[in-house]
């Protein structure tokens, strides 16, 4: 499991339609969005390599700024667990 929180910042022109096509993307949620196009977002995946491959579609996104990451927490699924635990105690 990975959680990400992000500041997203975008022209403020286009900070609605920025922010429908974050909204549009699995995983994210659009928490807090300001007068100057700035964006709070969380992103809530499987592992941390989906949230990095989400971020840099956000990041593309047109309109899009910059894409600041604020919070990342990982947390290794228990089959994942046993399996390194495994592998470290033979």
């Amino acid at each position: 499991m990975s959680i990400s929180g992000l500041v997203i910042h975008t022209h403020p022109f286009q900070a609605e339609a920025v922010a429908r096509k974050i909204g549009a993307v699995d995983g994210a949620e659009i928490h807090a969005a300001t007068d100057d196009g700035r964006l709070v977002v969380t992103l809530d995946e499987p592992d941390n390599a989906k949230a990095s491959d989400t971020f840099v579609r956000i990041q593309d996104l047109d309109g899009v700024l910059s894409v600041s990451l604020v919070y990342n927490y990982f947390e290794q699924q228990t089959d994942e667990k046993e399996a390194i635990d495994d592998n470290f105690q033979t």
